[in-house]
């Protein structure tokens, strides 16, 4: 038992204390009584004292949901647990306790509860939903407002589960729903009393309760023609209503959590997510044909009025959130491309378009001010894929695009003669020219660059188009404006210039944009720098200005995060090859510094926060392209290993499970182009050998095979010297093909890594052989996965070739030699019945060219070492060779022909690629191929969440869950 109420409050107190010592000696108490029993309840106890302190209470509710986190229900059955008479005791207060608690307070105890319902609801909770109902029906707001939270909370935690598990909610919604709704309507209803927060607030979580509880599905009680049109028409309204003045904050930054604002949101959330599921009857499940169909008459196109109503207020300087005017234009951009919402909207489409959404698309006030105060973060939003997807101008782009792309005769031309109007506008006004609308509409033309260069008729106008306005537009005394230019050069760098002077013209631009003094124009500048890069031919006039651009560009690289700079960076190193060496190293020393400072100093701890993930990879990407590029100069990588060596030893390890693949191909460059593997290299062996042992290492043992190929290959002495490395390949290998729990394409690199042994160590590791042989041929019995079988079949074919005589003595005095080579010759015999009577079994090259080596081993055999049973199949030993090579002969013909007429393709399987395949993954020549039902993409979908189950929620699961 921990000590009293008073004791405990006299702890917390102790942990707000000033002095280290005593806040220690506290925290220390406090984490020693973590799962004692009475600990949780004596914490609720004190959170849920009125008359005390309120950091008190605050810091006994942090702690009360930080162990109820951990304990309640832990995932390792040994983890400490909370007990079960505690949980019962909290289950049977939290909620009076949340009730009758202020917001700071109640926001912990909302995680409390979210746990408790988690577990427990409704298996051991099974009077919540009485006692919730109870609690509706009063008039009490408190309890209430209580009330349709933990509501919301039940909802929430079934939002994402398949349909039969979502039948827990069935007497929630028959239950609470009809209540919920009542309320919703009351609160529309009374005008008079709108300016309470409280009243708003209510509305607002009503609404989130009715998205998480209809997020995949519409339930049967909700799908009623009398209750959906009733809740619709709430929605409808609320978004419809006006908000009033009074209450909201006079700062516009802070006006969209106006809780009628967040209200509005929602409602424009649902709607849209409705419309977009149930808006074309064609495309729903059968069972809600009938009602898409009701759905499609009655609801669109009422819905689609107000939108356009809400979104006309901002041509006349009104207000409206972004996420509002975002909501607004996606519903506006589904509406397109439906009949019956088109034909709506048709009569407004140029006022559409160029009073309100190309406003949208124009700098702004706000865009101006961040422009000038703080212009990282301008490029950071810029960048930023989930700012882009709440963005009104990434709505609005997109909105105009969709136009073009499916109502083009009708609009296109229109769209298109407005931007050439704001071009000559601009041109004859120089200087004085309305720069917003010139800024947009460089960014609407650069937007519609698919369009734009597949369309006859303005396709041949790119040209001109970028001489005459692009062009000019590099001169504009808005920086934000040469930035547009910059980039929108960029965009179309690759069509074909009529005059090659147009387009070393534009280049010229786009580099003079790097001593640009505005930050952002100098980003967009190296962006779009790579793209005439990548599409020029002749880098002789790059040549010159080659160490100008990498000092320019690391320049900005100490400033600035950018993923797509560094793509740039790897686009030069690419074009020039071997011509970098002189600047590999620089390069390659400002690309790890870059890559530090993005992921703190060489000595970052465990607990330290990783940024910047993006940029990351791209540094190491980059770094991947320097070393492929030197790869006929072997002395520069024992140059460059020093720098390299403490990322790789680092994020070899627990640190880098983001940024694995890409070390990985730095270590396989290292190990593979070098002169020699070097010592430093070696000392990373077991690191990898680790993370095959460990619990996520196996899932990258495809990229690991390439450099533990290398060490073998390349390292053969110092392999074969090493005390531990032969017993390290082999645990390692027979620990994957022997355990069951790992998918057999995942098994696919372990008899790869026994093969690289046993071909490039020959005469040398005779003690391999056989245990070798038994790992395959055990693995072997169970195997389903034809390209595994061909692999483990081949460890017998290798080790054939790598000594006869033992392999087959071996094969004799376990039993095993008669079913290996009844095994093998199945599977040289077995053909596709359809397809041309292809092989089913060792397709491609590499596998035959094995299949023959082994083969002609047993041929070589002396008489007196073979077994009966090898000799009296000679015959068809040498017919199985003779057919092999004929395959080998006609497969390597057709391929050589294929990269004659496709240089740089890919010849597909039967090349010496190392992809895997086989029935099971081309799709078995004797099936029939099925398609996933609905019922199979659900239960793909929950097993990927249940394999990452903290993943971040992100799209239309909202910007922000707690508002």
């Amino acid at each position: 038992m921990v000590a009293s109420v008073e004791e405990l409050v006299q702890v917390l107190q102790a942990t707000l204390s000033p002095d280290v010592a005593t806040r220690e000696q506290a925290e220390a108490y406090l984490k020693q009584h973590d799962y004692a029993k009475g600990y949780i309840v004596g914490l609720m106890q004190v959170a849920s004292a009125p008359q005390a302190d309120l950091g008190i209470r605050q810091a006994a509710a942090i702690h009360l949901k930080n162990i109820s986190a951990k304990g309640w229900e832990p995932r390792k059955e040994e983890s400490a647990r909370l007990h079960d008479e505690d949980k019962a005791t909290i289950r049977a207060n939290i909620l009076e306790s949340f009730i009758q608690s202020p917001e700071l307070i109640r926001s912990q105890l909302t995680e409390v509860m979210r746990v408790a319902v988690q577990h427990d609801f409704p298996e051991r909770w099974p009077d919540l939903l009485p006692t919730l109902m109870g609690h509706l029906g009063t008039d009490d707001i408190a309890r209430v407002y209580g009330a349709v939270q933990v509501i919301q909370v039940i909802c929430r935690k079934y939002e994402f589960k398949d349909k039969d598990e979502r039948e827990v909610l069935t007497p929630v919604i028959e239950n609470a729903f009809p209540r919920l709704l009542q309320m919703l309507q009351s609160l529309i209803a009374n005008e008079a009393q709108r300016q309470d927060k409280t009243l708003a607030t209510l509305v607002k979580l009503i609404l989130k309760t009715y998205w998480n509880a209809t997020y995949l599905d519409l339930p049967a009680a909700l799908m009623r023609t009398d209750v959906f049109g009733a809740w619709i028409t709430c929605f409808h309204q609320i978004i419809g209503m006006q908000v009033p003045a009074e209450g909201q904050p006079s700062d516009r930054t802070e006006r969209k959590n106006f809780p009628w604002w967040k209200a509005k949101k929602w409602s424009l959330h649902i709607a849209n997510r409705l419309f977009s599921r149930y808006g074309n009857p064609k495309q729903v499940k059968p069972e809600y044909k009938e009602f898409a169909k009701m759905f499609k008459e009655q609801v669109p196109c009422a819905f689609l009025q107000s939108y356009m109503q809400l979104l006309a207020t901002l041509s006349g300087g009104g207000y409206l959130p972004d996420r509002i005017i975002n909501l607004a234009l996606q519903f506006l951009t589904t509406a397109l491309s439906h009949g019956n919402t088109y034909k709506l909207m048709k009569p407004h489409m140029e006022t559409l378009m160029f009073n309100v959404v190309f406003q949208i698309v124009c700098f702004n006030q706000v865009d101006a001010e961040l422009w000038e105060e703080d212009p990282q973060e301008y490029i950071r939003r810029g960048n930023d894929i989930i700012e882009e997807m709440y963005s009104p101008r990434a709505a609005a782009i997109n909105f105009l695009v969709e136009v073009c792309r499916c109502r083009t005769k009708e609009n296109m031309p229109k769209l298109m003669g407005f931007i050439v109007q704001i071009f000559t506008r601009c041109n004859e006004l120089g200087a004085n020219a309305p720069h917003p609308e010139l800024a947009g509409a460089l960014h609407l033309i650069g937007s519609l660059q698919e369009k734009l260069k597949t369309t006859p008729g303005y396709m041949e106008q790119l040209e001109p188009m970028l001489t005459a306005h692009v062009l000019p537009s590099f001169q504009s005394p808005h920086g934000h404006v040469r930035a547009k230019a910059a980039w929108c050069a960029g965009v179309y760098a690759e069509i074909d210039f009529t005059n090659p002077q147009n387009f070393m013209a534009l280049f010229a631009g786009v580099v003079n944009c790097l001593k640009d003094p505005d930050l952002p124009v100098k980003v967009d500048a190296i962006v779009s720098l790579g793209s005439f890069v990548e599409t020029t031919d002749d880098i002789s006039q790059i040549r010159p200005i080659l160490p100008q651009l990498l000092n320019e560009f690391f320049a900005l690289m100490n400033e600035v995060e950018s993923e797509e700079m560094v793509f740039t960076l790897e686009t030069i190193v690419e074009k020039f090859g071997e011509e970098i060496a002189p600047y590999a190293m620089g390069m390659t020393q400002n690309l790890v510094a870059a890559f530090w400072k993005l992921n703190g100093s060489q000595d970052q701890t465990d607990e330290d926060d990783f940024t910047g993930a993006l940029a990351s990879v791209g540094c190491l990407r980059a770094i991947a392209t320097i070393l492929e590029s030197l790869s006929a100069l072997p002395h520069m990588y024992a140059q460059l290993e020093p720098a390299l060596m403490p990322i790789v030893r680092k994020m070899l390890g627990a640190d880098g499970y983001d940024v694995y693949e890409e070390v990985l191909e730095i270590l396989s460059y290292m190990t593979y182009y070098a002169p020699a593997v070097s010592p430093a290299m070696w000392e990373l062996w077991p690191v990898l050998i680790s993370a095959l042992d460990g619990e996520y290492g196996v899932q990258y043992f495809e990229n690991i095979l390439v450099p533990m190929d290398n060490y073998i290959s390349r390292g053969t002495e110092t392999f074969l010297a090493h005390p531990t490395c032969k017993g390290d390949v082999l645990r390692v290998a027979s620990g994957v093909l022997l355990n069951n729990d790992i998918p057999e394409p995942e098994m696919l690199p372990a008899p790869k890594l026994l093969e690289c042994v046993l071909q490039n160590c020959k005469g040398r590791v005779d003690d391999c052989v056989a245990p070798y042989l038994a790992v395959a041929l055990e693995r072997l019995k169970t195997c389903e996965l034809t390209y595994l079988k061909d692999l483990l079949i081949q460890i017998v074919a290798n080790c054939l070739w790598y000594n006869a005589a033992l392999t087959l003595d071996i094969l004799v005095k376990n039993g095993a030699l008669g079913t290996a080579l009844q095994t093998w010759f199945g599977m040289l015999n077995d053909r596709t019945r359809k397809g041309g009577n292809k092989r089913k079994h060792h397709r491609r090259e590499h596998d035959k060219k094995v299949c023959i080596l082994g083969l002609v081993a047993l041929i070589q055999t002396p008489a007196q070492s073979l077994p009966a049973e090898v000799a009296a199949g000679m015959g068809q030993i040498c017919a199985a060779v003779v057919s092999l090579l004929v395959d080998l002969r006609e497969q390597e013909k057709e391929r050589k022909e294929f990269e004659a007429k496709h240089p740089g393709g890919f010849y597909g399987w039967g090349s010496d690629e190392e992809d895997f395949g086989g029935d099971e993954d081309l799709g078995d020549d004797d099936e029939e191929e099925e398609e996933l039902d609905h019922a199979e993409l659900e239960a793909m979908a929950k097993r990927a969440t249940a394999v990452n189950p903290y993943r971040r929620r992100t799209g239309d699961e909202d910007d922000d869950e707690d508002d």
